[in-house]
């Protein structure tokens, strides 16, 4: 066996080889323990650092530079990196005070701001391990969260986050006290034999702790230690703890500002998806301190409501969503153009199919159409300024998978859109597409120094063009599972690397293509395997009007579909019973007359024209057993709260399968198909 450089906390690089059983070299599960860091025979040395050591390098190099900007009732408040950092050790020193040792868990719940980031990173300097929890938890979660961890402290929002523990403080004897960052009350309701803390009396809690101890916690910090554990969404089972070190954010968050040549001169993150998931954390706790760069949060009631009006103040440089968030910043876009004049739609449509073209031929690295930069300076420019990305260069889509149509729309308004395939499990991110290399529908290449590869079902490496699983190591792979060896062993082989569960191949060019989730592959009743995502894109790339897609048919004799219709928000980001223009434009052109979800429903034109794109995708599907004999409406859009999605706006197919078994079922009547 080839042996390999790994490097340890006290700073040796020893040449090893790894056991027979991968243990302590590929993996361990536990809080405490210590991974050694694989050396890339591929990439340069790079010094392993900590989350301490890269925050202190920049309050040093830029004390008085801006680093978090938040809206507190219509006014601003910042904190320059000096005084994040002051702060910071605050906390620290707080928590040393109520009795928290080094290594214990601190539980954070709820919207992004700067007390969420000052928790997370005064948790660390006190070598402690911060973890988020997703705000849409109920308490049987949080207990889940805090009893799998073994949470010594809580940190909550509000009154309502606080009511969650509160309900089972009983079941939680480790928990010494919770905190609540942003309360409505003076909480003295509250409070009880063990303490809740407002924000500004935690803070005042440390005034006797000795610098020295705090001091000697920073220095005891280690690259190779969990920094935090970040929580699966939970769509396959309970929730997973997934340990990630200092060194997989760092490395992660360092390829990441290389891929995108961040110049680190003024770089404005948006802070809206929830800090209990890795992308967020490793963009606005890592990657932004390493660029010296400044978070804005939006107000809380901007994920309801939309974040239209906080983008337009802040003007991100970088900008990530999540694919649901894309597709409303495409029905806004859509609105805008259903209300321009008439000559404006044809110069509209006229710029649309230039920046198509030239956005490919951007992403080729090839010289763009003498009449780009009219479109740009009739339509695409005006639009960014409108939309608050004037400023942006770089626009990034990952967690789910984004639909052609979608993807297509935004290149066609000059907005060039790429993918960023990632996990929990990978600090975020293990692949990329960039303007700079970017094979428009992979999810592009992994990062520098890091490797991965298509594998059968025995661990064997494909060819390119080939279909399997892809796999993956560098040093931004996750350090095991909390307390999980059997799971730790299913995802990481007996060669370090890490079992992705995505199916897709590898192109001659070296960019990967996702093709759906192995789990998530329908089997039907005849043994085929089908992967529903590719089909459900098609269909929505052919049926104009719908929302959202769900292709069935697990151990069935045959596919059918369930789908939503397009629908109008409301103010509070539910979906009224309104269509939306694009969708009451289609209608008309074939004659009907809905305008309203119900009566669209129940409109046999509508069935017709449903029928009519499902009719050519089975005209064109792979094989007969890749089309689809039936459909139906679903009579809900799929949604957080009603527990469809993750936080994240990944689908739980089996939570959708069990709500509408009925339904379901009544596509499969017929014997005789």
């Amino acid at each position: 066996m080839e042996s390999k450089h790994y490097w340890f906390s006290d700073n040796a690089t020893r040449s090893i080889l790894p056991k027979d059983d991968g243990k302590y070299l590929y993996w361990v599960t536990g809080i405490n323990d210590e991974l050694p860091i694989i050396m890339s025979s591929n990439m340069p040395y790079e010094e392993p650092l900590t989350y301490a050591q890269i925050i202190q390098e920049a309050v040093i190099a830029s004390p008085f530079k801006t680093f978090l900007r938040a809206k507190r009732n219509s006014s601003t408040v910042t904190y320059n990196y000096q005084e994040f950092y002051s702060q910071s050790l605050q906390f620290s020193v707080s928590l040393i005070c109520l009795g928290i040792a080094q290594r214990q868990a601190i539980n954070i719940i709820g919207f992004n701001s700067p007390e969420w980031i000052i928790a997370f990173s005064g948790a660390i300097l006190a070598n402690c391990v911060p973890v988020g929890v997703y705000t849409t938890s109920g308490s049987e979660n949080c207990l889940y969260i805090a009893e799998h961890s073994e949470a010594e402290l809580v940190v909550v929002e509000n009154e309502s986050h606080l009511k969650k523990y509160l309900h089972i403080w009983d079941k939680l004897p480790k928990v010494k006290g919770i905190v609540v960052f942003a309360p409505k009350t003076d909480l003295k309701e509250y409070k009880g034999e063990r303490p809740v803390f407002s924000w500004e009396e935690f803070m005042n809690l440390g005034s006797d702790v000795d610098p020295q101890e705090i001091e000697n916690r920073i220095n005891s910090i280690r690259a190779t230690q969990a920094v935090t554990i970040v929580y699966t969404s939970g769509t396959t089972g309970p929730p997973k703890g997934v340990l990630l070190s200092h060194d997989n954010y760092i490395f992660a968050a360092k390829r990441t500002l290389e891929k995108y040549r961040t110049s680190g001169t003024d770089e404005q993150f948006f802070s809206y998806l929830p800090y209990s998931h890795v992308a967020a954390q490793c963009f606005d706790f890592f990657t932004v301190i390493l660029a010296k760069g400044c978070v804005n949060f939006p107000d809380e009631s901007a994920l309801q409501t939309g974040i239209g009006p906080a983008l337009k103040e802040y003007r991100p440089t970088f900008f990530w969503g999540v694919p649901r968030i894309y597709e409303k910043i495409e029905e806004s876009i859509k609105r805008m153009i259903a209300a321009s004049t008439p000559s404006q739609k044809k110069m509209i449509a006229w710029a649309r199919e230039i920046g198509l073209k030239s956005m490919l031929l951007l992403f080729e690295k090839k010289p763009l159409p003498h009449n780009y930069h009219i479109a740009n300076s009739l339509f695409f420019q005006p639009l960014k300024e409108a939309l608050g990305f004037e400023r942006c260069k770089t626009f990034l889509f990952g967690a789910a998978p984004l639909g052609k149509v979608t993807l297509e729309f935004f290149l066609s308004v000059g907005i060039p859109l790429t993918n960023l395939f990632g996990m929990s499990e990978a600090a975020s991110p293990l692949m990329m597409n960039t303007i700079y290399e970017c094979s428009v529908w992979s999810v592009g290449k992994p990062l520098r120094g890091c490797e991965a590869k298509i594998v059968n079902s025995k661990g064997e490496k494909l060819p390119c063009g080939e279909i399997g699983e892809i796999v993956y190591k560098g040093r931004n792979r996750f350090l095991g599972y909390l307390k999980n060896e059997k799971s730790t062993r299913e995802t990481i082989d007996s060669q370090g690397f890490l079992h992705s569960g995505d199916e897709g191949f590898m192109d001659r060019d070296g960019f990967f293509t996702i093709t759906g989730r192995i789990k998530e592959l329908i089997i039907t009743a005849g043994g085929e395997n089908i992967p529903p995502v590719l089909i459900e894109d098609e269909i929505k790339s052919l049926c104009k009007i719908a929302n959202s897609v769900l292709c069935v048919g697990d151990a069935k004799k045959y596919l059918a579909l369930l789908l939503t219709l397009k629908r109008v928000p409301n103010s509070d980001g539910s979906l009224s019973e309104n269509l939306t223009p694009e969708v009451i434009s289609i209608l008309k052109s074939f004659g009907s007359p809905a305008s309203e979800n119900k009566t669209a429903m129940e409109c046999p034109l509508v069935h017709k024209y449903i029928q009519h794109a499902i009719d050519h995708y089975n005209k064109h599907a792979v094989s007969r057993v890749h089309q689809i004999k039936k459909w139906a409406f679903l009579p809900q859009e799929f949604s957080v709260a009603g527990g469809d999605l993750t936080p994240t706006m990944k689908l739980k197919r089996s939570v959708v399968h069990k709500k509408n078994k009925a339904i379901i079922d009544k596509l499969y009547e017929d014997p005789h198909i």
